[in-house]
């Protein structure tokens, strides 16, 4: 028996030192791929950008009457650590996720189209796992369309998380959930179907939307390429070679539709960085130039400036756009600083229904803290992670209602993160504030 006891010993020690290699070697593999993102400065030539016509400025805007006015409000990105997962297992053995985001998810139910980035799968097992790859129950996805979203952006790092099969069956399970999905695919029928993209009807305003991630965490995806939409031809390796006739070819594709306005959804930057890199400047160089209208990033897990520009496209058509270089994380187990601070921001577009003019309207951003009461000492409540509306729970103790649980270190904790948040993004987007009224803004070389 003894023999038998060490002969099992021996096995599982093999099998645990398998398991922290594989570990290990994940984020080495990471890390180097921070790193070349990191150190790029020059290293890849410039994307080609066509020397635009003779601007087409039609001046001022001319607000008419009769207009469609939408709002579309935009999270950061899920990251589904094993903490969440625990956080929404009920005692039934079921999973509810919604009461973690649900005091945050007053823009989402208030806009006409909200929009999430999800870093997690729902492959077919009830197996569950958080970094560093991620796998989530199929609950997730049901508290993310009865909260208030519609679209799930699915390209990231973490999109083949659970292989092939678990990519796939992630989007089976937004479908059957009613959630519009963007940036991954079950099959080439599918990613060349208007070449990736979704175009949807807004209450009367059309918006193309298109997806790009920078890589897979090494995860191959050869011999199905189309499965996620990645931007590096070397996504496996340096992350340096951009697939810019790719997205030349889909964002051609996007302005041939004659939609209102174009989004594109990016997965870039350098993790923990506050501010964005060369690459991220030189790609939304590019894609203005393409024609975006608004671009919106992710994966850095701390919150990256929000910006206006007066851009002009290869077309000459001068316009306003819009960048939020990252929003950070949505919800997620982390909690150095800045990794609990995010926003939801809301973009109002308007269109005149007499002339077909179709422009951002306004941009404001509501402030959220993801809350961990172990962090601040604090037990008994019931629950662990919470995503706070950071203004209202603020003023709730201010006004007397701790929220139940609100300590005077938790209170500090929140001022400071709200004042830490201020440092990155404009603190007069800031609903609070007023937030931007886009048609009379004054960019800095106006007169």
């Amino acid at each position: 028996m003894k023999q038998v006891g060490k002969g099992f010993l021996g096995v599982l020690l093999a099998v645990l030192l398998v398991v922290l290699t594989y570990i290990v070697y994940l984020n080495v593999r990471e890390t180097n791929q921070m790193e070349a993102e990191a150190e790029y400065v020059e290293a890849t030539p410039k994307p080609v950008i066509e020397s635009a016509a003779p601007s087409k400025d039609p001046g001022p805007i001319q607000e008419g009457e009769n207009n469609a006015d939408i709002k579309i409000a935009v999270y950061g990105d899920i990251v589904c650590h094993t903490g969440l997962n625990d956080e929404a297992k009920k005692s039934d053995g079921s999973y509810d996720y919604s009461p973690i985001f649900s005091d945050a998810m007053g823009p989402a139910q208030e806009a006409d189209y909200s929009i999430v980035t999800l870093e997690t799968t729902f492959p077919n097992s009830s197996s569950y796992s958080g970094y560093p790859m991620f796998s989530s129950p199929a609950s997730l996805a049901t508290g993310l369309k009865q909260s208030g979203f519609d679209l799930v952006n699915t390209a990231s790092n973490h999109s083949m998380d659970s292989y092939q099969s678990g990519l796939n069956r992630t989007l089976d399970v937004l479908d059957e959930n009613g959630l519009d999905h963007i940036g991954t695919y079950r099959s080439q029928e599918e990613r060349d179907a208007a070449n990736g993209i979704v175009a949807k009807d807004i209450n009367g305003v059309s918006v193309a939307f298109l997806s790009y991630t920078y890589g897979t965490n090494g995860m191959p995806i050869t011999g199905f390429e189309y499965a996620v939409n990645v931007f590096n031809n070397d996504y496996l390796t340096d992350l340096t070679d951009v697939k810019y006739d790719m997205m030349k070819t889909d964002m051609a594709a996007a302005r041939a539709m004659n939609t209102d306005l174009i989004i594109v959804l990016m997965h870039w930057g350098t993790e923990y960085e506050l501010t964005p890199n060369n690459r991220q400047r030189e790609l939304a160089d590019f894609l203005f130039a393409e024609g975006a209208d608004i671009v919106l990033g992710g994966h850095t897990h701390v919150p990256e400036p929000m910006e206006l520009r007066r851009v002009t496209d290869n077309e000459g058509n001068e316009k306003t756009g819009y960048i939020v270089y990252s929003l950070g994380n949505f919800i997620s187990c982390q909690n150095d600083r800045f990794t609990n601070l995010t926003a939801a921001v809301t973009l109002t577009i308007r269109k005149n229904l007499n002339t077909g003019e179709t422009y951002l309207k306004s941009v404001s951003y509501k402030p959220m803290f993801m809350v961990d009461l172990s962090d601040h000492g604090i037990s008994g409540a019931g629950w662990r992670y919470r995503l706070w509306d950071l203004r209202k729970a603020i003023g709730s103790y201010e006004a007397g209602d701790n929220y139940g649980v609100i300590t005077e270190t938790l209170y500090n904790a929140l001022t400071a993160g709200l004042s830490d948040l201020h440092t990155v993004l404009d603190p007069t987007f800031d609903e609070a504030n007023g937030g931007v009224d886009v048609v009379n803004y004054q960019f800095e070389d106006d007169n």
